[in-house]
């Protein structure tokens, strides 16, 4: 007994000098200690995470993922995985320090293990089958036209020898896909992370229930322990302009808000909704992904009946309405849509969002918000700092420099991390979808601008 107590002193020990060691080296390359204690947790999180979603979701190997999350720091390269076919599952352990788990779930794709917080295993998604129809009811396409198809194929081979790792292009032309292309590997049925295109998604939920009357960008006070400070003043529609004012830092660094939200907290908007304020509501633009998550909170609560409704409702309302099968939404721990980040959906998919944008609302016979609606969405904002920025749609207006130089004021855009594009270009009757893991700035404003030009010259 004495030996055994013995032994398990000196590992402790071991232990110990290796994590005293792993974060003296990490300070002495400039890291500061709420680095340090943070990045452990937020390491394993971000890779048990993205590789239990790109597995279960996307389809992609084991070592894709793997690759796929290093690019994000240099401590994800020290990350091991453990894949569970059976239990549908990932656990990522950093040097023995620290192991964390995702879980994969039919539909809501996979979200972090916490204690005492299974919401998600009550959850049944319901099926989702393409219609046996043309784009964009169904997914049958007929209507590629072989010229733009060999042009959009250059692109795409042209974009990954440039080191762009653009892994889908698709342009819809006068509501018919025209031409797709995509990387080896990949093609039309695989779901792709949108990140931050996300938001635009659940923004237009709120769309739908403003005009069910269930919702009003006009509302104040949106969570009671508001009510008593200045954070009573923020309307629904500071949320969807990143104009709420409340202190959140959309940095992706162990310790700040952001990372700690996605990868270190069960509930994604009870911890954002306890940010105090930093600025006077609609005066100054804040990209957040926590406001976007508090939005994707407050349509869960204006839909009765608890989380399983609020699955049913938006998958019935919205998702199968618009034809998209593919979809992947995923919740955190608590049941909460991450309305910020987490929407997977093929190429074709996507581009729907963006024919239902070009439409005004409007898509295969149904009207998901008003046209009203649809006008405030893609109108500047009224921020001190940032005004290309809609209901959580990027505009390529209201700023004195324009996002796409090369393109119409009339664009807009939903925007994602590695350079996710659902681009809308009104003018042109086009919708343009990219879809890739870019370690660089992708090169839309050119490439877009090119597509552009194929439609002008046919005309």
């Amino acid at each position: 007994m004495r030996v055994r107590k013995l032994l398990l002193k000196l590992i402790s020990a071991l232990v110990l000098f290796v994590v005293a060691l792993f974060g003296l080296a990490w300070v002495a390359v400039g890291y500061s200690p709420v680095y340090i204690v943070n990045a452990p947790s937020v390491a394993t999180g971000i890779g048990a995470k993205l590789a239990c979603s790109g597995y279960f979701v996307s389809g992609y190997s084991l070592s894709k993922t793997a690759e796929d999350i290093e690019v994000y720091s240099p401590i994800l390269a020290m990350l091991d995985y453990d894949f569970n076919e059976v239990e549908k599952s990932v656990s990522a352990s950093l040097l023995g320090l620290k192991t964390r788990t995702a879980r994969y779930q039919e539909g809501i794709g996979c979200a972090l293990n916490y204690p005492n917080q299974d919401v998600r295993a009550q959850i049944e998604w319901p099926e989702l089958r393409s219609a046996n129809a043309a784009w964009p009811k169904g997914n049958s396409v007929l209507t590629t036209r072989p010229l733009i198809q060999q042009r959009l194929d250059a692109m795409l081979a042209a974009d990954n020898a440039d080191g762009h790792d653009t892994r889908a292009l698709l342009i819809a032309h006068k509501g018919q896909i025209v031409a797709e292309s995509y990387v080896d590997g990949i093609d039309a049925d695989t779901p792709l992370l949108g990140w931050s295109m996300a938001k635009s998604v659940n923004a237009l939920l709120v769309g739908l229930l403003e005009m069910r009357d269930k919702m009003s960008v006009e509302e104040t006070t949106l969570y009671s322990h508001w009510a008593d400070d200045e954070r009573a003043d923020i309307r629904l529609e500071n949320l969807l302009q990143m104009t709420d004012g409340l202190d959140f830092d959309e940095e992706y660094d162990p310790g700040e808000s952001a990372t700690r939200m996605l990868f270190q907290e069960p509930d994604a908007a009870a911890y954002t909704a306890e940010r105090k304020l930093r600025f006077e509501p609609g005066t100054h633009f804040n990209y957040s992904s926590g406001t976007a998550n508090l939005i994707a909170d407050l349509v869960q609560q204006r839909i009765p009946g608890g989380v399983q409704s609020d699955v049913n409702t938006i998958v019935n309302d919205f998702f199968r309405p618009l034809g998209m099968s593919s979809v992947s939404y995923e919740m955190d721990a608590s049941g909460l849509f991450i309305g910020s980040s987490y929407l997977y959906a093929t190429a074709r998919d996507w581009a729907k969002i963006g024919q239902l944008m070009l439409n005004r609302g409007e898509l295969n016979g149904t009207r998901f918000f008003s046209e009203d609606f649809y006008e405030r969405s893609v109108s500047p904002n009224g921020s001190d700092n940032k005004q290309d920025y809609g209901y959580q749609w990027w505009l390529n207006r209201g700023d004195e420099s324009a996002l796409w130089p090369s393109l119409p004021e009339t664009v807009f855009a939903a925007l994602g991390n590695r350079d996710q594009r659902v681009m809308v270009l009104p003018d042109d009757d086009l919708v343009i979808v990219r879809l890739g893991w870019s370690p660089k700035e992708y090169i839309d404003d050119q490439n877009f601008a090119q597509i552009r030009s194929w439609f002008q010259d046919a005309d």
